[in-house]
């Protein structure tokens, strides 16, 4: 059943296209869709940091109690003002804490998005509430380096927090690879069901490697687009798809009959221009940001894997910090979260609109294709508990909490 989602209260530690930032061409795409829909902020708020980046909780305690989470629900038309008010629904407006200065980075491009938005407004908002005493410095597009770069810098404190999908980081924590089993949901909003209820159970593998994890939720699912109309599962067959680096989704897509290709991101267009590869699948952002559009006629909505965003901070830098300092970091991180999940809708429908205005034809996929996607998930699931690299309990927790949320 479609529901909307309502933001959940604050409750355990840090995280971060995109929407958070995104990944490196090898992981997660980063691209942006800056020009195309900046003109949407102006009602509804932004584009999305989706994957081209490839976006929370807080601390127990006293902390977190005047931030605790919103009750509202998100609509697809909130203008700017109220995704504002949203975002900092709830939380303390008046913080001393000593003076600090925290950095953050994401390699996707995200001027005119969600995410870049988020951040923005949340670094006014922290500011504010500290009497400019915590103070955010942000490094976009790739400055500081790629996500898998990231990460690693995040690990050794040379960057504060990073953001960007959890795709780049599977390979320093291999139990995340449970987020890319594809066929699960058909509702986002179902996805932050179980992040939220296992919000916990993720944070703990951070923790060991040293690292606090701030959010973790979903915004969208990536889509898929093709050359040619995909109405049935006779027209995935033989399908020539780039894919992530990623054995998972190369399962996933070719147990649905396609002949799954891995390919750099920067790669992609010329691929697809000159036919080397028929299809591909990413979020909205990423496929108007890149311009995919303009060699790729069909857009179908399959929604076989939700885009999940993180932000993760250096441990030591978080535990090192004064309970108010950690106050305004968790809110300021929860504000990201919440501007981002409420300007997406608004985003995907621009830039919807704008392969649409192009020529594209944009489909819902059809139910033959999504009971295909369903069932293929079970080879990726047995692949992934067959490496020994993931928890198995954990697969099956994850797998069953998925099919729980969408019961429902």
């Amino acid at each position: 059943m479609k529901k909307k989602f309502v933001v959940y209260a604050l409750c355990a530690a840090m995280v971060l296209s995109m929407v958070g930032c995104s990944s490196s061409d090898s992981s997660s795409d980063t691209t942006a869709a800056a020009d195309t829909t900046a003109a949407a902020e102006e009602t509804t708020g932004a584009a999305d940091d989706t994957e081209a980046t490839d976006e929370t909780t807080g601390e127990e305690g006293e902390e977190t109690e005047a931030a605790e989470g919103s009750s509202t629900e998100l609509s697809d038309d909130m203008t700017v003002d109220e995704m504002k008010a949203y975002a900092s629904e709830g939380m303390e407006t008046s913080i001393e804490c000593d003076p600090i200065e925290i950095s953050l980075a994401c390699s996707g491009t995200v001027e005119g998005t969600a995410i870049g938005y988020a951040v923005e407004y949340a670094t006014e908002a922290v500011s504010e509430w500290t009497n400019g005493n915590f103070v955010v410095t942000f490094y976009p597009g790739g400055e500081l380096g790629s996500d898998t770069e990231l990460i690693e810098s995040v690990q050794l404190g040379t960057v504060d927090i990073f953001t960007g999908s959890p795709s780049s980081q599977g390979t320093l924590i291999p139990n995340l690879n449970v987020l890319d089993i594809g066929g699960l949901y058909t509702d986002v909003d179902d996805c932050n069901v179980v992040l939220e209820d296992m919000f916990d159970t993720f944070a703990s593998y951070y923790e060991e490697k040293g690292l606090h994890l701030s959010a973790l939720f979903a915004t969208e699912f990536r889509i898929l687009t093709s050359s040619k109309a995909i109405e049935t599962a006779d027209d995935l067959s033989g399908l020539n798809i780039r894919v992530q680096d990623n054995t998972y989704h190369m399962t996933f897509w070719s147990e649905l009959g396609c002949n799954a290709t891995p390919l750099a991101f920067g790669e992609l267009y010329i691929a697809l221009q000159q036919g080397m590869m028929d299809a591909q699948e990413n979020p909205w952002a990423s496929i108007v940001g890149a311009k995919l559009y303009e060699v790729q006629p069909y857009i179908i909505k399959t929604n076989h894997i939700p885009f999940v965003s993180t932000y993760v901070m250096n441990g030591s830098k978080y535990e090192s910090m004064s309970d108010e300092q950690k106050l305004a970091c968790d809110q300021f991180i929860e504000y990201c979260k919440r501007y981002t999940l409420a300007a997406t809708p608004a985003d995907d429908a621009a830039l919807q609109a704008t392969c649409e205005e192009y020529g594209c034809t944009v489909t819902d996929a059809s139910d033959e294709i999504l009971a295909l996607m369903a069932s293929a998930s079970e080879p990726v699931i047995e692949e992934m508990k067959a490496s020994g690299d993931v928890d198995t309990d954990l697969i099956d927790t994850y797998v069953a909490a998925a099919e729980a949320a969408s019961a429902d």
